[in-house]
C-alpha cells in the first residue's frame, strides 16, 4: 500500500510540472502565465507543421517541431528574465497566492527580436 501511495504522489508531482515552463512555483513571489498554443501559432516552423499536416510519423515534423519548442523557449526566458518573472506556468493550469500576470502577447513579441 505505502508504495501505490508513493507512485500516486509522484505522478501527480510530474503532471503538475508539465505545466509550468520557466523557474519554480515554491516561493514564487512574480509568477506569470500564457497561452502556450497562441505562442506556438506565431512561430513559423510550427505553421509549417500545420499547413503540410505533418505527423509524429514524419521525419520533418520533428525537426520542425524542435526548432519550434527552441523559439519558443528563448523567447519566454527572455521575457522572463527581462521582467523579473519567478515562475511562468500555463494559463489557467497553476494556483499561485498572487495573482499571475499573463505575458503571451510579450513572449510572441519576443519572437521577433
Amino acid at each position: 500500500m505505502p508504495l501505490r501511495l508513493l507512485t500516486l504522489s509522484l505522478l501527480f508531482a510530474i503532471t503538475a510540472d508539465t505545466d509550468i515552463y520557466f523557474g519554480k512555483k515554491e516561493g514564487a513571489k512574480k509568477p506569470a502565465e500564457l497561452k502556450a498554443t497562441d505562442v506556438f501559432n506565431e512561430i513559423a516552423e510550427y505553421k509549417k507543421i500545420k499547413e503540410k499536416g505533418l505527423t509524429k510519423d514524419d521525419a520533418e515534423y520533428w525537426t520542425l517541431l524542435n526548432k519550434a519548442n527552441e523559439k519558443f523557449n528563448r523567447a519566454l526566458k527572455r521575457v522572463a528574465e527581462e521582467e523579473k518573472y519567478d515562475v511562468v506556468a500555463e494559463k489557467g493550469k497553476v494556483k499561485f497566492e498572487t495573482a499571475p500576470v499573463d505575458i503571451t502577447k510579450k513572449v510572441i513579441e519576443a519572437l521577433k527580436k
